[in-house]
């Protein structure tokens, strides 16, 4: 009897583990503290202070991680142009700066999937119009014992092995792999994500929510590995410039 009772016990924990399922709502947002401010430095060309006043225009975007045991599908919000206020002669125009370097940094367009039964992770990437699915390679990374709550889960410090600006908190008490733009394969889901100085930082974790229902894996577009989408971009943009 007492057996039977484990059995029951652990197969109801195994089901119920593998029916958890749901979306994060992650801010992505650059900590600009840490920036040189344009036009400070006299020693900088032009072209560093325009990249310096573009980092410190950037506002924080939310984007979004629906999974199931097994699948996932991580994907930012459309973008939205943030507008640029310019004092001219004491008249004020306001016209749209067209990028958000937080939005880019967080995935821009792009979708990253994951689907554990088959150790599947590709992301998808368009360049003038040509749409690739690039496979991605697994992650490493060096777990640690350093612990800190969000949004009431305990979470666990993991560092991605040999780039150490690269720090994911996950949770073992959603014990799935998943993980914003396919920072993932921990044994629990990422509620914060740190690369170098930009944070996607869970907002909130809401189960059983219905779009975990429709995950649809992205088809279009040949797969290619990591190593020939770099060789292929290169190359496509080097003939255009020929």
């Amino acid at each position: 009897m007492k057996n039977i009772v484990t059995f029951f016990i652990i197969t109801l924990s195994l089901l119920l583990n593998a029916q958890k399922k749901g979306k994060v709502v992650y801010k992505v947002s650059l900590d600009k503290s840490t920036i040189e401010k344009p036009y400070e430095n006299p020693e900088n060309t032009e072209a560093k202070n325009e990249a310096l006043e573009m980092l410190h225009e950037s506002q924080p975007v939310e984007a979004y991680l629906v999974f199931n045991d097994s699948v996932s599908l991580y994907y930012v919000e459309e973008k939205v142009e943030i507008p640029r206020w310019d004092n001219d002669n004491g008249v004020v125009n306001i016209t749209p700066s067209g990028i958000n370097m937080s939005w880019y940094m967080a995935g821009s367009a792009n979708l990253y999937y994951s689907d554990w039964t088959r150790n599947y992770n590709i992301s998808t990437s368009e360049v003038v119009g040509t749409r690739k699915r690039i496979k991605k390679e697994p992650i490493l990374w060096d777990i640690t014992e350093e612990t800190k709550t969000i949004n009431g889960y305990l979470c666990y410090k993991a560092i991605l092995t040999a780039k150490e600006n690269r720090i994911a908190w996950f949770t073992k008490e959603i014990p799935l792999p998943h993980g914003p733009r396919g920072f993932n394969g921990l044994p629990g889901l990422v509620l914060e994500f740190q690369n170098n100085k930009y944070t996607y930082l869970a907002k909130s974790i809401e189960l059983d929510h219905y779009e975990a229902e429709e995950i649809e894996e992205p088809l279009e577009g040949d797969i290619i590995t990591e190593e020939d989408y770099r060789k292929w971009a290169n190359g496509f943009w080097s003939d255009e410039g020929n």
